[in-house]
C-alpha cells in the first residue's frame, strides 16, 4: 500500500517511520504541557481503534472466506475501504474526546510532522521537482510551527494551508491505492482537515 524503507533485511513502510518520528517531534514540542499524558493516552486509544476496525472490516467484506476459515481474520484486513472506514471511526472518537484548543494544536503539529517526514522519506521513490518542492515546503512549515508554539491561530493557518497544498499537489503527482479515485493519504488529509475545523469550532463554542 505504501512505499517501504529498507533497514538491513527489514522492510518498513515509510508511513510507519513517519508516524513514529511525528509522535517523537510532537511529544518533544509538548514536553512542558501538563495535558500531554492524557492527550497521548487518547491518541494511543485511537491507534488501537484504528487497528481493530481495520482488521474487523475484513469480515463483512470477505464474508464467504471468513465463514470457511474464521482464523483468516487474524491475517487479513479490510483493504483500502476498510482503512478508510477505520480512519473515519478513529476521527469520530478523537473529535468527541477533544478537550480544548490544546488538542487541536497538538494534532496540527502531528499532522504537519507526518506530512513532512513522509514526504522526505518518499523522495527516494518520487524524485520529481514538484514533489521535492512539496516536501521542502511542508518541512519548512514544520520548522515554522516550532517557533509558533502556543500561537494557535498561526499554527492553524499554516496547517490548513499545508493540508490544501498537499491535497492539490498529490492529485497531480502521487498515485497510490485508491478509493473512489482518491488515495488513502489524500483521504487522511481530507478527514484531518474536517476534524481540525470541527474541533476548533467545538472548542470555541464551548468557551
Amino acid at each position: 500500500m505504501f512505499e517501504t524503507f529498507d533497514i538491513g533485511n527489514i522492510s518498513i513502510p515509510s508511513v510507519y517511520m513517519a508516524i513514529l518520528l511525528s509522535f517523537i517531534v510532537t511529544y518533544l514540542m509538548l514536553w512542558e504541557s501538563e495535558d500531554k499524558k492524557r492527550l497521548f493516552n487518547e491518541w494511543t486509544n485511537a491507534i488501537i481503534i484504528l487497528f481493530l476496525v481495520y482488521k474487523l472490516t475484513y469480515i463483512p467484506f470477505n464474508w464467504p472466506e471468513f465463514i470457511d476459515n474464521p482464523m483468516s481474520a487474524l491475517y487479513f484486513d479490510g483493504g483500502a475501504v476498510g482503512l478508510l472506514i477505520a480512519l473515519v471511526v478513529t476521527f469520530v472518537y478523537l473529535f468527541y474526546q477533544s478537550r480544548g484548543l490544546f488538542y487541536v494544536e497538538a494534532y496540527c503539529i502531528f499532522s504537519v510532522s507526518l506530512l513532512a517526514f513522509y514526504g522526505v522519506l518518499e523522495l527516494r521513490a518520487l524524485l520529481q521537482w514538484h514533489y521535492i518542492a512539496l516536501a521542502v515546503i511542508t518541512l519548512a512549515a514544520l520548522v515554522l510551527i516550532y517557533f509558533m508554539w502556543r500561537r494557535f491561530r498561526a499554527i492553524l493557518f499554516v496547517t490548513v494551508t499545508i493540508f490544501i497544498v498537499q491535497l492539490l499537489g498529490r492529485f497531480f503527482i502521487y498515485s497510490g491505492p485508491e478509493v473512489s479515485g482518491i488515495s488513502i493519504i489524500q483521504w487522511w488529509i481530507i478527514i484531518s482537515l474536517i476534524y481540525v475545523l470541527l474541533s476548533m469550532n467545538k472548542e470555541t463554542e464551548g468557551e
